[in-house]
């Protein structure tokens, strides 16, 4: 049985079918899908809507959903397998098109039961617990009355089987009652709207309402956790939102907004203190060797990140990894590694920095990250990783954790590495 508490400091993700980079597969190793199943992201969300759906008409007097994504039932499948109790809506499209099936159908009382029915009976036969709308331009040109017959119909078919979610850009002919009364779950493109309090305004319940963050334009974890925070000032009062939710984990950007989708829920909630990687996990999965090609280091008094993009010997395939650390320091130019000849060795600093230990320093081709170790870090101890012979260094892994600030906040780094060879 759906309730709407499964939802209260949840957090989601919105997910479609773009497929990268370009002559991937969907299962193979250098693919966004693959990096969501294998850096477990499936396992760090609540719930996930997944696009694109539609509506067909072919059978009039019996329309249904349809969907153009060709993946579907394997994001189920990875999603299934690493978090049972995950919550996953089909996503509705926009376009003039639809919203014209649309409103022939609302205003037919008989075909609109028969299609909120079909809705229910679709979702479930794929897998999906429920129904988000992407309520924007141009679906919100269905009149206010029409958008309460929807979702009075859409909430009397789908009882307490069948979870029903909102995803608009502003309030425009939405029916209030009707959005209050039927609806589990607001997520608000917060990218486009101004001031959420104009949904309060508007008639519409605040505890519904949930933060969605826009990944896709640079927006950091931790900037969308203040946000969250924050919560929704309107006349005079503060109200926290109810949820959380990120576009989007596939754009051409993914690697970006997959490091981000991990670090959302300890950004939100302080918790866990500590985040595990393993890059191994997608090296081990390749059919086309790869070898490390260039790692990226953000540093500041200590190692704030690394990420690593391996390829074959020519360059013509190649495997993007996550960051895995916090947005903290600066990022140097990648250092590039000749795949022909592989890292082999690299040596690294631990110390304590700010009550925990973490890595102080990194050298890899003679060069230091940060270039000196800051004053801040004590207890120093050096290690060296060098690959056995024959072998090279063709993935990390190891964990990072959020550190307590002096001045308050916290901010994530480097807390252990190590090496996979190959």
């Amino acid at each position: 049985m759906k309730k709407k508490t499964n939802f209260n400091g949840a957090v989601g993700a919105w997910m479609t079918s773009e497929l990268h980079p370009s002559g991937a597969s969907f299962d193979s190793p250098n693919s966004n899908f693959s990096s969501v199943k294998f850096n477990q992201i499936y396992a760090s969300v609540d719930y996930m809507s997944i696009g694109w759906f539609g509506v067909n008409t072919d059978d009039h007097n019996s329309p249904t959903l349809q969907t153009s994504n060709h993946y579907l039932a394997s994001q189920v499948a990875d999603a299934r397998s690493q978090n049972p109790n995950i919550i996953l809506f089909g996503l509705l499209s926009y376009s003039e098109e639809q919203t014209e099936k649309l409103s022939a159908i609302i205003n037919n009382p008989t075909v609109l039961a028969t299609f909120c029915s079909n809705i229910a009976t679709y979702l479930s036969a794929n897998g999906l617990n429920g129904f988000d709308i992407d309520w924007e331009n141009p679906t919100w040109n269905l009149s206010q009355t029409e958008c309460a017959l929807w979702l009075n119909a859409l909430g009397e078919a789908f009882g307490d089987n069948v979870y029903l979610a909102l995803s608009p850009s502003a309030t425009i002919n939405l029916d209030p009652d009707a959005v209050n009364n039927n609806v589990d779950l607001i997520n608000l493109q917060s990218f486009w709207v101004g001031d959420p309090g104009e949904f309060i305004s508007y008639g519409i319940n605040p505890s519904l309402l949930g933060y969605g963050a826009y990944f896709e334009s640079q927006v950091t974890a931790r900037q969308a956790a203040d946000s969250y925070r924050a919560g929704i000032s309107h006349n005079g009062q503060t109200y926290p939102y109810n949820s959380m939710i990120s576009w989007r984990l596939d754009s051409s950007d993914w690697t970006f907004e997959q490091s981000q989708q991990l670090l959302l829920r300890p950004y939100m909630t302080g918790e866990p203190y500590l985040m595990p990687f393993d890059d191994g996990a997608i090296f081990h999965q390749q059919t086309t060797a790869t070898k490390i090609s260039n790692i990226v280091i953000r540093s500041g008094e200590v190692v704030d990140a690394i990420q690593v993009t391996n390829s074959n010997a020519d360059g013509s395939y190649m495997v993007q990894l996550l960051q895995h650390g916090g947005d903290g320091g600066t990022q140097n130019d990648p250092i590039t590694i000749n795949p022909s000849q592989g890292l082999t060795h690299f040596s690294y600093v631990t110390g304590m920095w700010y009550g925990q230990q973490v890595v102080a320093q990194i050298m890899i081709n003679g060069t230091s990250y940060p270039a000196t170790i800051s004053s801040s870090v004590s207890s120093t101890a050096s290690h060296e990783v060098s690959a056995p012979e024959g072998q090279t260094i063709v993935a990390f892994r190891g964990q990072t954790k959020h550190v307590l600030l002096a001045g308050g906040g916290f901010t994530w780094v480097l807390s252990a590495i190590d090496a996979e060879f190959a």
